[in-house]
């Protein structure tokens, strides 16, 4: 499953690899510009909602990569993604900010009424982070399948996908995957503006495997 996740991106045709080196490198030089960082969320869309269309023809058993096809639909598509993940991350990511802004509240003076209050609230902010990480590709998958916000949030279809053994098997493998990249990426940001293209094209590389991993283990 690694390897085949590893060289899915570059088995994609002449076409798709242009189009996607030409979105990364947009990003990027959008963002360094500033003053426009705002335009460089049309090629994340596009790329976002190419990452969904890896889902659903994975899913689907699909072994080559999906083309980049209609503009318009992968504008919808990365839409509906950047939706889910940021409906399903977003009221996590405020409450382990709030714990953590309120564990250096208590570090001064500390004491240990606050501390272990403190300490149980990012316990369980922690966790629920963790569990609603575990759905989020669930919930991705469901909404490529589906074409449709409402799989994002259909409970007996995140369990029948989350209680499964080969999607577990696909989240850890995807977990270990983004991490590697993520530590690869951050090392090449250091070289400089020539490192931080590579590591841009190191993160799209990994999203697109990572898509592919977890529309695989669904699928399967």
């Amino acid at each position: 499953m690694f390897r085949d996740a590893l060289t899915y991106p570059a088995r994609s045709d002449e076409e798709t690899l242009l189009v996607g080196a030409i979105l990364t490198f947009a990003v990027g030089v959008l963002t360094r510009l500033g003053v426009v960082t705002a335009l460089a969320v049309a090629p994340v869309v596009l790329l976002a909602g190419y990452a969904l269309a890896v889902l659903r023809a994975s899913a689907a058993g699909a072994d080559d990569p999906p083309e980049f096809g209609d503009a318009r639909t992968l504008a919808v598509d990365g839409a509906r993604t950047l939706a889910v993940v940021t409906g399903y991350l977003g009221g996590p990511a405020v409450a382990l900010a709030v714990t953590l802004g309120g564990a250096n509240a208590a570090g001064r003076p500390a004491t240990v009424g606050t501390t272990g209050v403190v300490l149980g609230a990012g316990t369980v902010v922690l966790l629920t982070v963790a569990g609603v990480a575990y759905l989020l590709p669930a919930a991705l998958v469901g909404v490529a399948r589906r074409r449709t916000l409402r799989a994002a949030v259909d409970v007996g279809q995140l369990g029948r996908t989350a209680f499964a053994a080969r999607y577990l098997v696909g989240w850890v493998s995807a977990v270990v995957v983004a991490g590697l990249a993520w530590a690869l990426a951050s090392a090449l940001a250091t070289v400089g503006r020539v490192g931080e293209a590579l590591g841009l094209a190191v993160t799209v590389y990994a999203v697109v495997a990572v898509a592919r991993l977890l529309g695989r283990s669904v699928g399967e």
